[in-house]
């Protein structure tokens, strides 16, 4: 399941996404099954799309009590069952400057109070926050990075937090969530 942003622009396709991103999917496709949720970068993606990419709606997709969508969009009551979502959309990255690790990606977990997020139900949700998964499109300098607005995290209520490296190391909680946010 692949969380949008496959391609850079956002209204339009370019000359190098025409070239790229359909022999992308042919080649993933020869591996495994793959369905696409689309992110805010995807408009028109479907043009690129070959036969054997599920399309799915820019919502998400649930799978068992999981809800996987690419974090650009309030998911809706209809998803209320779930107890974790996957997002991506925000791509974080750790900044500080005397660390060793300052610029690398990283993962998120949230525990947070589910009402806020879906007003019919009480308990907790867990929110993961993938990182970008390619290394070449994410700043490394904070005075490069954009903050990406997610209407998912601006509504909901923290209880706790792990920043985690893609190595798996523990690095931050949610003390630490703004400067990755």
């Amino acid at each position: 399941v692949l969380l949008g942003d496959i391609k850079s622009g956002i209204k339009s396709i370019t000359k190098t996404e025409w070239e790229t991103v359909p022999s992308f999917f042919e080649n993933i496709t020869k591996l495994i099954d793959t369905i696409l949720v689309p992110g805010n970068h995807d408009a028109n993606i479907e043009k690129l799309i070959p036969n054997g990419i599920t399309l799915a709606s820019s919502k998400g997709i649930i799978i068992d009590d999981i809800l996987l969508t690419h974090g650009h969009t309030m998911p809706s009551e209809n998803f209320s069952q779930v107890n974790t979502i996957v997002m991506g959309h925000i791509h974080p990255v750790f900044f500080q400057k005397e660390s060793l690790i300052n610029g690398e990606r990283v993962w998120i977990s949230i525990k947070c109070k589910k009402q806020k997020i879906f007003h019919s139900k009480s308990g907790e949700l867990e929110v993961i926050i993938l990182p970008s998964f390619n290394r070449y499109f994410y700043a490394t300098q904070k005075k490069f990075y954009k903050k990406s607005i997610s209407p998912i995290i601006e509504k909901m209520d923290v209880i706790q937090a792990k920043i985690v490296t893609l190595d798996g190391t523990i690095i931050g909680n949610e003390q630490q969530l703004s400067s990755v946010i």
